[in-house]
Formats: structure tokens, sequence, C-alpha cells
């Protein structure tokens, strides 16, 4: 069984191919383009993508869904999680909006003074829409609802979609999770 944990970043998976975009000295992470996967046509059993979408930009985002939905095998799956954007935005929207200090690059959850906080826009809900560009490609440039990830889904070709959400362990984000079956 061939399954992808596409953008691992430090998560490595057990029975998964690790692939990350950013080069790693861990031997358990291949550094490959999720854009153009070195995999022929229909032979991938199973697709994994967690909080990768987002960080796309619209052009990339286009070949991300295409290239999942080429290497997947009839009956593969491939599942998507993001934060959820509706929850963002109503959660930015009844934050306090002061604005205390600048962000710290690197600073192990400063996020503009407020640490993890959600209770103020300028702090971790900021880095929602955003990222917290601490490196390269570490930028928001997508979004994701329920809906959206549905219509994607169903204009690439899959033939069934579940959308779940649930708060990430952190609690930091309301996360949307799709599954979708080729």
């Amino acid at each position: 069984m061939l399954k992808l944990h596409l953008g691992c970043g430090q998560n490595i998976l057990d029975d998964y191919v690790n692939i990350d975009m950013a080069p790693s000295d861990n031997k358990k992470v291949e550094h490959l383009d999720i854009l153009s996967l070195p995999y022929k046509d229909t032979t991938v059993d199973e697709i994994l993508a967690e909080h990768l979408a987002e960080h796309l930009s619209f052009d990339q985002e286009r070949c991300f869904w295409k290239e999942c939905y080429r290497v997947l095998k009839a009956g593969g799956v491939l599942t998507v999680e993001t934060p959820d954007f509706e929850w963002v935005c109503t959660s930015f929207l009844q934050a306090n909006e002061g604005f205390d200090d600048f962000y710290q690059v690197g600073a192990d959850a400063h996020y503009f003074g407020h640490g993890q906080s959600l209770d103020h826009r300028w702090g971790v809900l900021s880095t929602h829409f955003f990222g917290n560009q601490n490196g390269e490609g570490q930028f928001h440039r997508n979004a994701y609802t329920e809906k959206k990830m549905t219509d994607i889904s169903r204009l690439v070709g899959f033939r069934s979609s579940e959308i779940d959400r649930f708060y990430r362990q952190d609690k930091l984000v309301m996360s949307i999770r799709g599954t979708f079956a080729k």
C-alpha cells in the first residue's frame, strides 16, 4: 500500500512516504515537488496533507488538487486538513483589537506579545491569516471553508467527500479535515 504524507514538516508518520518541499537532514523525509510527484498515474492508495494547502498560491492550489487526483488509484483517498477560515474570521472579529508589540520572528509563542491567547486579534489568530512567517514556506497564501473544499473536490473529480470540524490538540485553531474518495 503506497501512502504519501505531503508537507510533513517534523511530523514523521510510519507507513507513509513523508514528503516536504523544505530540505531536511532527516532520512525519513523525501524532498520532492508536491506539484509534480514522481509517481505514475493511479498508483497511490492514500494522500495526507495536514496544514499544507493554505500555504499554496492560487495557481499552486489548482496544481496540487489535480496532481493528487492524478496519482491516486480508483478508490484512493485524499485527506486535506487546514484552518477553518470561517472560524478564523469570526474569531478575529470577536477578539480584542489592541496591538502591544511587533512580531518576533523565530520566537517561541511570542505572537505580538500575546502568546497563544485567542483573545487578541494581533496574536496567534493573525498567524492563521498570514502564517507564522518563521521561514520560507511559512506564509499562508490561501484559505479554506467546508464549502470551498467540497466544491474543489467535485471540480477535480472526486466522487465522495466528508468534512469534519475539530480543534487541534493545541486548541489554537479550529480545523477542517476533508476526506475525498476517487
